[in-house]
């Protein structure tokens, strides 16, 4: 049985631990409190709960050099925490020991973050994330509660509220948008692979690294099977399963299969020399026009966020740039041939090269308009769940597909894809396909141009319908109208001189 002794002033609580040890606790005011807390340890030991107090006595830096190494995760997950850990925790609570850290003072620090301005909300939340997940893989050996942990429906109502609103605001493209961004894209890179990506990735729903891993063994007529995906790291790629192990088939509808058939299968340009994981050299599906593998960060800040915004981004560091808008010469080709490189707004003299005009003075010049602005690469991700959803596709298709985890529920547990829900899926995204189509050779219609696209392959594609109102055969249900307000979004603004 506990008990409390006399030590100086104070009194010290002493106890058997769980090797039979006798363990104490200086420092109680009173006789009555040190046995109370000595009888709690022996209650603790007989429950399994025990905490030696001394355990806790570890400095968080310890702990993470304990702790970091065992962590079998994703290697870009890796990083991240290293990065949050090395650059925001350790350089504030590292010589902390764990037993000394409290909730009060983390939610604070996190607070002061955001406020002091040396991070952003979203890092800031990362770090505290990052470590929470430290110190609760110190439970119970070391720290009985996790100092770091968030209470649920803690913080501001209104806060989480516009969270939930601005997730559920989340861009997202219609087909006739998805194809818009496909075409200005290519008419951007000049390359038809990037039409053929951003379509694929747009009615397959894949993430980017899937995208970009796609290895052409994997394709196989109407069916891909999605088993790799290539994530970027440290300024190079590495090669893996898709995210939580999701290997999954995709169904390819027929014009999907056709455009895949298209393409020119390549071997990347990667080091031959690199070790495991990281790519040695392999053939893909879509890589670059140099051979290497496109980074999402620099295709979006390139192509994918001028082509949606119709503006190219204002950027700091040693190549700063002013935000310029999207400027193309309309006069053979519709969204037109892309000026390069970008010309400031408000300015009516276009840039010269070696003392030559880079415009002719009678060539229409046009700046484009947004299709979708906010619109991401994986917002078409976004996009191909949201129209399962429209087509009332079964769920256990779409979490296949998605290549989410099912929810554990009896429904998932029991409910299997069969081949009528394949086809179902299949024949819904061929109309989608048919359609966009056909309204994209509508908008050629209602200005009265029949210019052709900036992009070959789409106008081969488009030929069709050009000669009169081509739908989608066989459509179930009505698909949201391109209005007015939304019309005038996909035009470009008239000619500047």
């Amino acid at each position: 049985m506990g008990y409390g002794e006399k030590r100086g002033k104070f009194f010290r609580a002493r106890w058997r631990g769980p090797t039979g040890d006798l363990e104490s606790m200086s420092g109680f005011l009173t006789k009555k409190a040190a046995d109370t807390y000595a009888n709690d340890q022996e209650a603790a030991i007989r429950a399994g709960r025990y905490v030696d107090p001394r355990a806790g006595q570890i400095t968080l830096l310890d702990w993470v050099n304990i702790w970091y190494p065992a962590q079998d995760l994703e290697l870009t997950t890796l990083e991240t925490y290293r990065s949050l850990l090395e650059n925001i925790v350790l350089p504030e609570f590292g010589e902390r020991s764990l037993a000394s850290l409290a909730a009060e003072e983390i939610a604070a620090w996190e607070k002061d973050l955001v406020s002091s301005k040396r991070c952003s909300a979203r890092t800031a939340k990362d770090a505290r994330s990052v470590l929470g997940t430290a110190l609760g893989a110190a439970i119970p050996a070391r720290i009985q509660v996790n100092p770091a942990e968030r209470k649920r429906a803690t913080g501001k109502k209104a806060t989480r509220r516009v969270q939930r609103v601005m997730q559920a605001r989340k861009a997202w493209a219609t087909p006739l948008e998805a194809l818009l961004m496909a075409e200005r894209v290519a008419a951007m890179s000049g390359e038809e692979n990037d039409f053929i990506k951003l379509v694929f990735i747009a009615y397959t729903g894949v993430r980017w690294s899937e995208a970009v891993g796609l290895d052409p063994r994997c394709v196989r007529g109407d069916t891909i099977d999605l088993d790799w995906k290539l994530y970027e790291l440290n300024g190079r790629f590495y090669r893996g399963h898709p995210k939580d192990g999701s290997i999954r088939p995709i169904d390819a509808p027929p014009f999907l299969s056709a455009l895949l058939g298209r393409q020119e299968v390549r071997t990347c340009t990667c080091r031959t020399d690199a070790e495991e994981p990281y790519c040695s050299g392999g053939r893909y599906v879509f890589l670059g026009p140099g051979g290497g593998h496109a980074r999402r960060s620099d295709f979006a800040r390139r192509f994918f966020r001028p082509a949606a915004d119709g503006w190219y981004a204002a950027r700091g560091g040693k190549s700063a740039r002013v935000a310029a808008p999207v400027l193309a010469d309309a006069a053979t080709s519709w969204p037109g041939r892309v000026i390069n490189p970008p010309w400031p707004a408000g300015v009516d003299s276009y840039p010269r090269g070696r003392g030559v005009p880079l415009l002719a003075a009678d060539v229409p010049v046009a700046n484009w308009l947004p299709i979708m602005k906010d619109l991401t690469p994986h917002g078409l991700r976004h996009s191909h769940e949201t129209w399962m959803a429209e087509d009332r596709i079964a769920d256990a298709l779409r979490d296949e597909r998605m290549g989410h985890i099912g929810d554990g529920s009896m429904r998932a547990h029991y409910t299997h894809v069969s081949d009528q829900m394949r086809g179902e899926l299949v024949d819904a995204l061929q109309k989608r396909w048919e359609q966009s189509l056909a309204d994209r050779a509508a908008l050629e219609r209602h200005w009265d141009q029949r210019v052709p696209s900036s992009v070959p392959l789409l106008n081969e594609l488009l030929e069709p319908y050009r000669d009169g109102v081509v739908t989608a055969i066989g459509s179930a249900r009505p698909r949201r109208a391109l209005q007015p307000a939304r019309r005038e979004r996909v035009r470009m603004i008239s000619a500047r001189r």
